[in-house]
């Protein structure tokens, strides 16, 4: 990750795990009485602990800008770390400092807790460590998740704010801390601004929400339906591959939380977005519950598929690997830059009802264009028997699937030889 944006990423660790927090540990150290200069280090951890967890919701807001300098799943990754590491910070500090006010050490351990619990929680239901990998994990979500819906998840990992705010509390209560005026004013300006934005992003209707219309949903397939949106702003400036996370705010029934969808058509027209939805889970199953007149709440666009295509040699052909529905933003690719770049597509799916964009892609085949379609998904034999060496040695790949799917078949074309910074995809999981 870090070799494909090195300069964004590098920028975005430096900002949050050092200068972000080093106005409030320069304040404090430069502030602090001599008697309290042996415990300082753990001091200072507390404050790093508590500028990394204000960091991690700024993240939480999805800033547009940082996803077209770092990617989407990037800025996860970092929110992830960010929120482990203040817990493992966060555990040095009160385990080995020395408080005698029970309020202090009440709300302090209280919320280091509260973290600890949603963090073990989160792990398995809102991140992919685990079920990205291991079958077994992915199991036991599916299981839990008939009694733990992905709603309820939301609402339990945002008993983080909860936390923090006890933080603040243990902060201001703090006799050798709230006595330096300064400091403190820095310490709730930063709280202040870090809530302030983000109640505003998810109270507030915010300038990259788009209000939408729909104007036609049908099934397309056995399991999947094709959501086409008349956009009302005219100005969204999606790219090819671009998602955006879409909400129903007002069909009884379905859940208002926003749910990421990619777009499925090329960006020839800002005025209409088609999503191409497999309905799966709790929130697309209930798609049917839509009706065309609906209003949709587009918070949007992300993604960088686009820019790292425009950013390389159109020398450099272009391998387009969808799994399923995998294939919706490889078709807005393959739409967009199929007569300045040389494209193979390869799409893997359950069975031939499932192969809704067949006749699209068919008529994309030219001399630079190569498309092939199969049953079940890819083995390392058909790798080297489909791609020839200079596609693997020169070849960008986008793929995109399931992140089990994604992570295996990364692993295939890395052992045949593909370099892993040609390796791209967009899984919106750790």
């Amino acid at each position: 990750m870090l070799k494909k944006y090195p300069i964004a990423l590098y920028v975005t660790w430096s900002v949050a795990l050092i200068l972000f927090p080093m106005p409030l540990i320069l304040l404090l150290n430069t502030s602090m009485t001599h008697s309290a200069i042996d415990q300082l280090i753990l001091i200072d951890a507390g404050i790093v602990a508590y500028s990394w967890w204000l960091f991690e919701v700024y993240l939480s807001t999805r800033p547009l800008w940082l996803d077209r300098l770092i990617g989407l799943p990037a800025l996860y990754f970092v929110h992830s770390a960010l929120g482990l590491g203040a817990l493992l910070v966060g555990f040095i500090h009160w385990y080995y400092l020395v408080s005698m006010g029970q309020l202090i050490v009440l709300t302090g351990r209280t919320a280091w807790f509260m973290v600890l619990g949603i963090a073990l929680y989160s792990v398995l239901f809102m991140s992919g460590w685990l079920v990205d990998r291991f079958k077994i994990a992915a199991q036991l979500k599916n299981t839990l998740q008939h009694f733990f819906k992905h709603q309820l998840s939301l609402w339990i990992h945002r008993l983080n704010l909860v936390a923090i705010f006890l933080i603040w509390i243990h902060v201001h209560i703090i006799g050798r801390v709230n006595i330096y005026p300064l400091f403190m004013f820095t310490f709730d300006t930063y709280s202040f601004v870090i809530f302030g934005l983000y109640l505003w992003q998810k109270l507030v209707e915010n300038k990259h929400v788009t209000v939408g219309e729909v104007i036609d949903i049908h099934s397309i397939s056995p399991t999947v339906v094709q959501l086409n949106i008349q956009l009302e702003r005219s100005k969204t400036n999606f790219q090819a591959g671009d998602f955006f996370f879409l909400s129903f705010k007002n069909v009884k029934g379905l859940s208002v939380e926003a749910h990421p969808f990619s777009i499925s058509n090329a960006p020839i027209d800002q005025h209409t977005a088609i999503f191409t939805i497999r309905q799966l889970g709790d929130f697309t199953k209930k798609l049917d519950l839509v009706n065309k007149g609906d209003k949709v709440f587009l918070e949007g666009p992300f993604g960088r598929f686009a820019s790292i295509i425009e950013a390389s040699s159109s020398d450099s052909p272009l391998i387009l690997i969808g799994m399923g529905t995998g294939i919706a933003p490889l078709l807005s690719i393959a739409q967009k830059y199929h007569h300045s770049h040389t494209i193979k597509v390869i799409w893997t799916t359950k069975n031939e009802s499932e192969r809704y964009y067949h006749q699209d892609f068919e008529a994309l085949v030219t001399g630079n264009f190569d498309y092939v379609v199969q049953n079940h998904r890819l083995n390392r034999a058909q790798v080297k028997e489909m791609l020839t060496v200079e596609e693997l040695q020169t070849g960008q790949f986008f793929i995109v699937g399931p992140a089990f799917g994604v992570i295996g078949l990364k692993k295939m074309l890395s052992a045949a030889g593909v370099n892993k910074n040609n390796l791209i995809d967009e899984r919106l999981t750790m």
